[in-house]
């Protein structure tokens, strides 16, 4: 890559590596130079996440749990956007071509959660308990047969290996995919669309298994007696459930006055409404899916995962779940209006990440508070303020090029898409 496409600032590069250049500033689809869209979400991302680390202070085990929710659902986001370029790529899609540069920005804040993955790693004692070394001792009182029997895939080592390899996987693709689009706006090489297909090619199951395993480790190992070969299959349908949701959510952000007028229409709103429509049904399938061949097979050491998520409260967050995650969803967007319409689907694009929080803050936190369901504030204030940050650095990186891939061949057909 030429030299002129790099940041001089370590900082900067692990917001965006790629600096604006003369070609990308006389882009037709420049983006505005206002800075509140990346500024404020910024600030008050990093207030909520001091006021989260005074919480620390009071209470660790709350915190750590807390935190990795909120990292995880950042994560889910991040995963979300890498499948969804690798998919348009893959599939030569015409009509995503004017919101794939949000998906692409979306996708490199990989090394940002990887930084903000420090704390995860230094409460792994609090949040994973076959992280307990007394455990696997046969002369312990508290000796666990069933974990001693999973010992050689979850030890601390293993772990950190594990998840350096899914982060240099996702950073790699990243890097790549995202640099080919950059290089393309200031070139237009010919050659460029093939070496996306190339790469996305042999990216795609190497996202598609490390995000299985990763969402086993960081998710499922909270409680390590359970286990659901499912698991991976439903972060992935969360995961780009949410993404659409959030490409919809800052494309009419960027139509304010920014950047996309005229750009991005009914017809972009619509399919992305389709995609959000349909991952509500695929992923209340696999949710369903997993729950009935577990309540099927009737096996203690799997049905306890469930029991714990249907008492002391925790059953009115599995009803409210099945209700806001699912029924809600569906109805509201069951009709082609609804997926045209901005402020419905603005509206929408919020309701499901809050929803993909509750999910993932679901997951985990019965682990910790199996006796009472309750939200704590700290899980709020690290939710919020994970997701300043990884949004600020994403509006941050897409006001420095164009806002649309301007040499891209089916740029032009994707202007002119209509549903039929």
């Amino acid at each position: 890559m030429s030299s002129k496409l790099r940041s001089s600032s370590p900082l900067t590069w692990l917001i965006d590596p790629f600096s604006p250049t003369e070609e990308s500033a006389r882009s037709d689809f420049r983006p505005g130079r206002g800075s509140l869209l990346w500024i404020v979400p910024t600030m008050i991302g990093i207030a909520l996440l001091a006021v989260s680390a005074v919480g620390w202070s009071i209470d660790p085990g709350q915190f750590y749990f807390s935190y990795l929710v909120g990292w995880a659902f950042c994560l889910s986001i991040a995963v979300g956007a890498l499948f969804f370029v690798l998919i348009q790529h893959l599939t030569k899609a015409r009509w995503s071509v004017v919101v794939r540069r949000i998906s692409e920005s979306l996708m490199w804040t990989f090394p940002l959660l990887l930084v903000l993955s420090i704390p995860i790693i230094l409460g792994m004692h609090d949040l994973f308990h076959w992280t307990h070394e007394n455990l696997y001792d046969p002369a312990d009182s508290h000796y666990d047969p069933i974990l001693a029997g999973k010992r050689s895939y979850l030890n601390t080592p293993f772990f950190l290996v594990r998840m350096a390899v899914y982060f240099i996987v996702w950073c790699t693709l990243a890097y790549r995919l995202y640099s080919l689009s950059v290089r393309e706006d200031l070139t237009g090489a010919v050659d460029i669309k093939a070496k996306q297909r190339k790469v996305s090619a042999i990216g795609l199951p190497l996202v598609a298994v490390t995000t299985a395993f990763g969402s086993y480790d960081f998710l499922m190992s909270v409680d390590p007696h359970w286990f659901s070969t499912i698991f991976g299959v439903y972060f992935f349908a969360a995961s780009f459930w949410t993404v659409h949701a959030l490409i919809a959510l800052i494309a009419i952000l960027l139509q304010r006055g920014v950047g996309l007028q005229k750009i991005v229409t009914a017809e972009h709103y619509q399919d992305l409404g389709k995609m959000m429509f349909g991952f509500t049904v695929f992923w209340a399938y696999i949710a369903f899916s997993q729950y009935m061949l577990i309540w099927y097979g009737n096996l203690p050491e799997e049905t306890i995962w469930y029991r714990h998520r249907l008492e002391h409260g925790w059953e009115m967050h599995s009803a409210a779940l099945l209700i806001a995650h699912f029924i809600i969803p569906f109805w509201v967007l069951v009709s082609r209006g609804a997926k045209r319409k901005k402020a419905i689907l603005a509206f929408m694009a919020i309701w499901f990440l809050v929803m993909n929080w509750f999910d993932i803050h679901w997951i985990v936190m019965p682990v910790h508070a199996a006796d009472h369901a309750a939200v704590h504030w700290l899980s709020l204030s690290c939710w919020l303020g994970l997701f300043g940050v990884v949004f600020g650095s994403v509006m941050y990186r897409l006001r420095r090029h164009s806002l649309v891939p301007q040499n891209d061949p089916y740029l032009s057909s994707s202007l002119a898409f209509t549903n039929s």
